[in-house]
């Protein structure tokens, strides 16, 4: 031993544990600010969107999540987290607790300052639900609440709702405002079951002090089978409509070489892809993936397509009638009837519009058009179903 001394750094290890705990602090307030920025805008968005008060815990998951997903992706490329430690070293364990603790604060303190910052902007005011505004609110009864009947019947003149409508229907409540008229309660309640329920008509028999007796709802005849006439179908081609055609106009349908393939009505048009009316017998002559030509013909197409396509958006429906002898229709006036006579249909020929003097005999089919809440009166009278209205 000649007594040579070796050097000691006494300050490498104090040093290196200051830069691994410098980096595992970036690291940390790194993720928890992606936590956080998720947060915001989960908080921002859903009250942007709904206009409601985020569920409880929905922002901090949601940071949690990119957070997660963030240490997730830097665990699987097996690459070192901090100070050339990877995340599946026991050294981690604190790092990633840290992470998780400080992004939930981060996360669901965003949530709040999106939700707020949304609040703001869009002038949206809160009640605490707990607070003197509250009750203040239940003891002035502004919110209503209405039972619906336990029986739903079907609106006059439609089409009947799935079974499984009209037993989710039965009994239900719903919230009004308080101090709404007659009136207005029902044409709330009518709107409220028409949209969350997915029927195209409901109709509401309230009494005056809003009580519902009766709710009838029906849905609509969807597509063209319908319309179309007996021995025709309708048909969807690719052809290039002319560009002066409109639904209901006559046309000839035609192969790229010319050949007559069938004559029609036109019905509907979407870019490259049109609905015809054709016979039954000539459906075979249409190829689906052959391209025709539609050649309009000199002919004016009636008001009968824009009259149906209009019937369709309104609340107001077709029924048929037969008047029955010594029945009690039979001898009635026309414009004594609810709605507007649009036909009716005798021996010597059918007579539109007839005026409201002609008398109603034994025999007769009538067509009346008018809303539900009209021709409900007529559900005695009827010998028709309701499934013949339009």
């Amino acid at each position: 031993m000649n007594g040579t001394l070796t050097p000691v750094d006494l300050g490498a290890a104090p040093l290196h544990t200051l830069s691994l705990v410098w980096e595992a602090a970036v690291g940390v307030v790194g993720t928890a600010l992606l936590a956080g920025l998720v947060g915001l805008l989960v908080g921002a968005g859903y009250r942007r969107a709904t206009t409601r008060v985020p569920p409880a815990g929905a922002a901090t998951i949601a940071g949690l999540g990119a957070a997660g997903a963030f240490l997730w992706t830097v665990a699987l490329r097996s690459e070192p987290s901090l100070a050339g430690v990877t995340l599946g070293e026991r050294a981690s364990a604190g790092y990633l607790l840290a992470t998780v603790l400080v992004g939930g604060v981060l996360a669901a303190g965003g949530g709040r300052l999106g939700d707020g910052i949304v609040r703001e902007l869009a002038d949206v005011r809160t009640i605490d639900a707990e607070g003197e505004a509250a009750a203040t609110v239940r003891s002035a009864r502004l919110a209503v609440v209405v039972e619906l009947p336990e029986t739903v019947e079907r609106a006059t003149g439609y089409l009947p709702v799935d079974p499984s409508v009209r037993r989710a229907l039965s009994g239900a409540t719903i919230r009004l405002p308080y101090g709404l008229s007659v009136a207005e309660r029902r044409e709330r309640i009518e709107r409220h079951v028409e949209r969350d329920y997915g029927v195209d008509h409901a109709d509401v028999d309230a009494d005056a002090d809003g009580t519902v007796d009766a709710l009838a709802v029906g849905r609509r005849r969807s597509g063209l089978g319908s319309t179309l006439l007996p021995g025709t179908v309708g048909v969807a081609i690719r052809a290039d409509p002319p560009p002066a055609s409109a639904a209901g106009d006559p046309v000839e349908i035609r192969t790229d070489d010319g050949r007559l393939a069938a004559t029609g009505t036109l019905r509907a048009t979407d870019d490259s892809v049109a609905t015809v009316a054709v016979e039954a017998n000539r459906v075979a002559d249409l190829h689906p993936e052959m391209r025709h030509r539609l050649v309009a013909l000199p002919e004016r197409s009636t008001d009968g397509h824009e009259f149906v396509s209009t019937l369709r958006g309104v609340s107001e429906t077709v029924v048929a009638v037969t008047v029955e002898t010594d029945g009690p229709l039979d001898g009635e006036f026309v414009g004594w009837l609810p709605g507007l006579a649009l036909v009716v249909d005798r021996e010597d020929g059918p007579t539109a519009l007839p005026k409201d003097g002609e008398t109603l005999r034994g025999g007769d089919r009538l067509w009346l058009l008018g809303s539900p809440a009209e021709l409900a009166s007529l559900d005695d009278c009827r010998s028709a179903t309701a499934g013949d209205g339009w």
